[in-house]
């Protein structure tokens, strides 16, 4: 089954909706750093939670880059997100464990924390690239988002975000919506969508009952309230080549990359979006530290 993300409008034209199965795209995810069931349900929120606010507020070719950082277990978490569905992203430790909440819960606050802020850099493919920063509120990351949405790009906006990890490490479940106001609604129609969310059934519920992301914004405004206007695939960014590796190698100081020469007698990098190990052999370094050498770098 194909992950997508939906946008739609309530057809009396108060809210606009976002709506994600991720399901996919997160169990590819979950293979790639060990993670632990919190570790993988916080990078997970995250990058859903980056994937709907890239829809939200970028178009074609644009960019985001979201990095949280509330100084808790889980360490800083980073994630790079486009208007075109591609995502990727990790967490500084993805092994992280604490106890379940008392809702027998994993504890995302916990492993996040808030003493710190959430940056979300938009990069327009031209110009300077701009940063909107705020603190962040609970480390539940869906409400960080909220709160980034109404107090940097002044949307009024609802972010929920779920997945659901079994023991073993497998993704059972991961989605989302996110819904807007939009200029036309008024203060009682906001109160009665917030209403409503209190109500809404668990997302990874839904999910797991093979509800579609169009059924999520159904089972909350009503099947015949709300319009669908577009679908797109997401997925993970293309992995980074072992020749792009070699180039970002290229850049480093000669003497550094001598040190490794003579030291280490080769390198190997890790990609921090995959967990995967690159490695460059003696002559492979040797061949670098030439060629940049030939170039007078």
């Amino acid at each position: 089954m194909t992950d997508t993300l939906v946008r739609a409008v309530t057809t009396d034209g108060n809210f606009r909706a976002i709506a994600i199965d991720a399901t996919e795209m997160m169990r590819e995810v979950a293979t790639f750093h060990e993670a632990s069931q919190l570790g993988t349900t916080v990078l997970g929120r995250a990058l859903l939670g980056s994937l709907m606010v890239s829809n939200a507020v970028l178009k074609g070719e644009e960019r985001l880059a979201v990095v949280m950082d509330g100084n808790g277990p889980v360490g800083k978490i980073v994630v790079e997100a486009s208007a075109q569905g591609e995502v990727r992203g990790y967490v500084t430790n993805p092994t992280v464990e604490l106890p379940l909440t008392a809702m027998g819960q994993q504890d995302v606050a916990g492993a996040v924390g808030n003493n710190g802020f959430l940056s979300v850099t938009k990069d327009f493919g031209e110009g300077e690239p701009f940063t909107g920063q705020v603190q962040l509120v609970t480390g539940e990351i869906g409400d960080d988002l909220t709160y980034y949405m109404a107090k940097s790009e002044q949307i009024p906006s609802a972010v929920a975000v779920s997945v659901l990890v079994d023991p073993d490490g497998t993704v059972a479940a991961a989605g989302g919506f996110m819904i807007s106001a939009l200029p036309d609604a008024a203060d009682e129609d906001i109160t009665a969508l917030e209403e409503k969310l209190a109500h809404v059934p668990a997302i990874s519920s839904q999910l797991l009952e093979g509800h579609a992301p169009m059924d999520l914004l159904a089972n909350l405004f009503g099947k015949d309230n709300v319009k669908q206007l577009t679908t797109t695939e997401v997925s993970l960014y293309p992995e980074i080549s072992k020749r792009e590796y070699e180039r970002m190698l290229a850049t480093l100081p000669m003497k550094d990359l001598q040190e490794m020469l003579d030291e280490d007698h080769g390198v190997e990098v890790v990609d921090r979006f995959t967990g995967k190990k690159i490695q460059f052999d003696e002559a492979e370094l040797a061949g670098i530290i030439a060629a940049k050498d030939a170039e007078g770098l």
